[in-house]
């Protein structure tokens, strides 16, 4: 069994993917396996792949057809065997040492989850001194530290999670925003996690290519938004943390009305409501 497994959900990302892949088998840990998910990309994803898996025993490749973030990373739980779960994106990457600092935040704390505290855009920024900082504090309780902490997103990929919290738990198949409701019914459902202070990810804004974010907000985008706020909501009815998962809804909520007065999907606010 390895020490951890790095799943990488991969579609259309032929310009990245060799640099994401590159990051990961580079890690100064080496005892981890690589579940890379094509969803049916239709580039030449599937070539890079291939070429890595014949260079690195390590990197396992599962194919399906498109069927969305959510199917392919649930596609990688169904085979991963690591002890420890780590999501990344197939167009950012990882610094050589993420795996090895969040195995060490792990035993060192005895957490089911380690998050970076901060991660990076683009590139690393320089660091003081040439060994890394796997320094980490103990944040309990879990969902409350995550809603008080607004630096540590509501994404999947810059946090490290042991197998077994994962069993079980699946991403909402078929909605946009599948990080959210994730994050904040495992968060809730944990007593602590450890915070590593060492930027663990490197997300990439990738110029002007299009994305979830950057696309246009559209009705179905926003039913689907609705879809995980009301699966968040059943899932703390009566819970020991529903009053801060609540405070996670609707500041949710409020996004949403903001994106959705801003696409033209709702009346502007009369300016009464501003005061």
């Amino acid at each position: 069994m390895p020490k951890a497994s790095v799943i990488i959900p991969v579609y259309n990302v032929e310009r990245y993917l060799a640099r994401c892949l590159s990051s990961v088998i580079s890690q100064t840990e080496r005892d981890i396996e690589i579940v890379c998910v094509n969803d049916g990309s239709t580039d030449g994803s599937a070539a890079v792949l291939s070429d890595f898996a014949s260079r690195d025993g390590r990197i396992r490749v599962v194919a399906q057809e498109n069927r969305g973030l959510s199917a392919a990373r649930n596609a990688g739980l169904d085979v991963a065997s690591g002890e420890w779960i780590m999501f990344v994106d197939s167009d950012d990457w990882i610094p050589p040492y993420a795996v090895e600092g969040f195995l060490k935040a792990a035993s060192e704390s005895g957490a089911p989850a380690v998050v970076s505290e901060r991660y990076a855009v683009d590139e690393l920024p320089a660091r003081k001194g040439a060994v890394p900082d796997f320094g980490w504090t103990a944040e309990r309780p879990a969902l409350a530290r995550i809603v008080g902490r607004r630096r540590m997103q509501s994404s999947a990929w810059n946090k490290f999670y042991r197998a077994d919290v994962l069993k079980g738990r699946r991403f909402i198949e078929g909605i946009y925003f599948e990080d959210w409701p994730f994050v904040t019914e495992l968060f809730g459902d944990l007593d602590f996690f450890a915070l590593v202070r060492e930027p663990m990810y490197v997300y990439c804004r990738n110029g002007g290519d299009a994305s979830i974010v950057r696309s246009p907000f559209t009705v179905r985008k926003a039913e689907s938004y609705m879809r995980g706020i009301e699966h968040v909501k059943a899932h703390f009815a009566g819970h020991p943390m529903e009053k801060w998962a609540m405070r996670r809804v609707r500041t949710a909520q409020r996004m949403l009305e903001k994106r959705m007065r801003k696409a033209g999907l709702l009346a502007p606010r009369p300016f009464w409501r501003w005061w």
